[in-house]
């Protein structure tokens, strides 16, 4: 009998789901609609962090060469594919060479968050504190802001550590509450949402990448926001655990394939951004909002499609072996059993 833990699957399944919908309503101008903005803000205040938090349940420190290189080569992979793609539809790709272009960003994110799972393994309370503080004060670097994806792997890195560390007891946590505790846990996580769409925060603090200079607030109101967010992000992750239920199903198949939905999910975005720019005015936003929830909904289960992942795993180990080869005489062996390779991007992208 599988032990495999189908509430990871189907939280992935959900989350990456809600990656391709919030893309798609983007390309809309969502945020300048009543209507729109509010699945908007519900998707941007959580999504990213509960991803980043299971990426730290699945993160392992064996094969750490591996890891961090297949997120490096399929970055390196996505970024002139992309450019190439843009100009096929005329749009302009925006781009700088020190900073990963739109959705990019967490393929290199991943790559800083995994440099970091042996530290983390070693001394977890001192990679505890470390990540928090980073995430509070990580908008305060005077040296980056997007470049490298600085700014949010600094913002978001105490989801993954405590992924890492306590990622599976609350996971079992939040699937073994009773109905009225997870009504109860749901309330004040969509009531924190709720309160974001109210004051109309600035979305741009969802995205993490933005010093407090940028906002022009002042470091205490700086920080308190981004507490704020950090405790809806996490009270809207506990929530989605509580209710997605641990069974096999297409949610929790999407879930395990969310590494090819993740990746080429942009290119589909892209390629419809000419139809949905605008269209905002022409249609309405509950009609755009039902076209959008659609075309996620086809995408999704289109690029969630078996032979798509393991493809684009194949690509990602090949390369990323065929790099590592000239080191493999100085590499270390041990441990490391034939054929244990063919996972090794099980915590890719998700």
């Amino acid at each position: 009998m599988s032990t495999r833990n189908h509430r990871l699957d189907r939280a992935k399944g959900i989350l990456i789901f809600t990656v391709v919908l919030g893309h798609l309503l983007a390309r809309a101008a969502p945020w300048d609609s009543d209507v729109l903005r509010a699945p908007m803000y519900l998707i941007y205040s959580f999504h990213m962090p509960a991803f980043i938090f299971l990426a730290g349940i699945t993160a392992k420190s064996n094969r750490l060469p591996e890891r961090i290189l297949s997120f490096l080569v399929l970055l390196a992979t996505v970024l002139p594919l992309m450019w190439g793609w843009l100009w096929v539809f005329d749009l302009s790709p925006d781009f700088a060479f020190l900073t990963p272009f739109w959705y990019s960003w967490f393929l290199l994110a991943m790559a800083w968050w995994m440099v970091t799972v042996p530290f983390i393994e070693r001394f977890p309370r001192a990679a505890l504190v470390t990540s928090v503080m980073t995430g509070i004060f990580g908008a305060l670097l005077p040296a980056f802001d997007n470049e490298l994806s600085a700014v949010r792997t600094l913002v978001f890195w105490p989801f993954f550590v405590i992924g890492k560390l306590y990622g599976q007891r609350l996971l079992d946590w939040a699937g073994g509450l009773t109905v009225w505790r997870r009504i109860i846990l749901t309330v004040a996580a969509v009531s924190v949402t709720g309160y974001f769409y109210v004051i109309k925060l600035d979305n741009d603090w969802f995205y993490g990448n933005h010093k407090f200079v940028h906002f022009d607030v002042s470091v205490p109101e700086g920080v308190g926001i981004r507490l704020i967010l950090d405790l809806g992000a996490s009270l809207m992750t506990l929530a989605l655990l509580a209710w997605v239920g641990n069974r096999e199903s297409l949610l929790a198949t999407v879930g395990r394939h969310s590494l090819s939905v993740y990746v080429l999910h942009g290119f589909v975005v892209r390629a419809l951004e000419p139809v949905l720019a605008g269209s905002l005015e022409v249609y309405g936003p509950l009609v755009i909002l039902g076209i959008c929830v659609v075309l996620a909904v086809l995408a999704t289960w289109l690029l969630a499609w078996g032979p798509f992942d393991r493809a684009l795993r194949w690509y990602a180990r090949t390369v990323t072996e065929l790099l590592l080869r000239p080191f493999a005489p100085v590499r270390p062996t041990k441990g490391v059993s034939p054929g244990h390779g063919a996972r090794n991007t099980g915590d890719a992208p998700r």
